[in-house]
């Protein structure tokens, strides 16, 4: 703290030559000027005095004829004083100073609270679509209007606020609390989308016309909407239910030994791209895609060595891809026809319980043909619109397989 204050202050640092030096510093002792550092030489001493009291010594010289001499001058007055002419710094300085005062809708930096990492993205991917981001000058109308669009574009966000202050833009959210979804009130029927034997089945609502244990055939109705009361008036209902079903079925695959698939390559090229207040700045000359390629989108706030400044830099990365040949061996072949056929069987009947698998393959024309037998554990209900014709009762169902 001594020697920033001294610093600011500043300092001379003096050599008293000839006369009498002695009474010289007795006079500027008497007279309250704090003479410090003093260091004899050959033909006199060396001393250090405060800035302000440098001019008060000449008088106290010539009294005692003594001659004195400037050695090193210290201290911010010093410092400034060398730059007297260069009016150019003072200028900038000013208008630096000018330009904070007139940019106060400038946004400097975007925080964003309550956020996911991949929340975070797509929040600041839709703000960019609006001109909102770091460089960009913003006005309360345009705020209010970006908040309610990113409240209704997401099902997730139970509130959203864009504050802005003292150029950091704040974006708060909370999180949607979900509720039930309520029970539909148009009439529907719950069928089999597959043949199989019934083993479990959870009702939701509705009126059932099989039991566990019986063998149903595709298309034909599991719980019904309508019934009859006992006066034989119709009642109806949103059929609703889980049939679990022990299924039994045969899928073929076939994947060709020669493939080429499409992979990225391992050199990755990026352009980038600053968007200022004044406007954009591209740092390459074109942006060169060649065919496919694929093509990532990156943008962050410049913020070199952690300080924001009002610049957003946009990266895009351009990943080359080209067709790779390559020749599977057999067994790996059906294994990739094995991994399809198990990501029908999960399209068509959601998740599902394996209990056996029988495969059988065949290689022939450089391809490998798969007939994979499955007997699995299944939800086989689909919720249709209510038939009358589905309502007649099936006599022939009801046999075991």
């Amino acid at each position: 703290m001594n020697r920033l204050a001294r610093y600011a202050m500043g300092s001379v640092n003096f050599e008293v030559t000839g006369g009498r030096g002695e009474r010289f510093l007795n006079d500027c002792v008497n007279a309250g000027v704090p003479v410090e550092h003093i260091r004899p030489t050959q033909t006199g001493y060396l001393a250090t005095v405060p800035l302000r009291d440098y001019k008060r010594m000449h008088k106290y010289a010539r009294r005692n004829r003594c001659r004195l001499r400037v050695r090193e001058k210290y201290g911010a007055y010093f410092a400034l004083f060398t730059y007297r002419h260069r009016w150019g710094i003072l200028a900038g300085l000013v208008l630096c100073v000018l330009l904070l005062c007139m940019c106060r809708n400038l946004i400097w930096n975007i925080c964003f609270y309550n956020f996911t990492p991949e929340q975070e993205a797509s929040a600041r991917a839709q703000l960019f679509e609006k001109g909102i981001y770091e460089g960009a000058f913003q006005n309360n109308e345009k705020l209010v209007r970006a908040a309610g669009e990113l409240f209704v574009g997401s099902e997730e966000y139970g509130w959203v606020a864009l504050n802005f202050v003292q150029g950091r833009l704040v974006v708060e959210k909370t999180q949607r609390e979900k509720v039930p979804e309520p029970i539909g009130t148009e009439v529907t029927n719950v069928v089999a989308k597959s043949d199989g034997i019934i083993r479990r089945l959870e009702l939701v609502d509705g009126y059932p016309r099989v039991v566990p244990g019986q063998y149903v055939a595709q298309g034909q109705v599991l719980v019904s909407g309508m019934t009859l009361s006992q006066y034989e008036r119709p009642l109806y209902s949103h059929a609703q239910a889980e049939v679990l079903a022990e299924v039994e079925k045969s899928y073929v695959y076939t994947q060709p030994l020669h493939v080429e698939p499409v992979l990225p390559q391992a050199v990755s090229k990026s352009y980038y791209k600053l968007y200022l207040p004044w406007g954009e700045l591209s740092l390459y000359a074109q942006l060169d895609v060649p065919e496919n390629a694929s093509q990532r989108v990156l943008r962050r706030p410049a913020a070199p060595f952690g300080f924001h400044l009002p610049a957003l830099v946009e990266e895009t990365q351009v990943r080359q891809a080209a067709a790779v040949p390559f020749d599977l061996t057999p067994g790996l072949a059906e294994d990739i026809a094995r991994s399809r056929i198990l990501d029908a069987i999960r399209a068509e009947f959601g998740d599902y319980e394996l209990l056996e698998e029988t495969p059988s393959a065949e290689e022939a024309d450089g391809a490998v043909t798969l007939t994979l037998r499955v007997r699995m554990l299944a939800d086989i209900g689909k919720m249709v619109p209510y038939e009358w014709e589905a309502m007649e009762p099936d006599s022939t169902i009801g046999a075991d397989s």
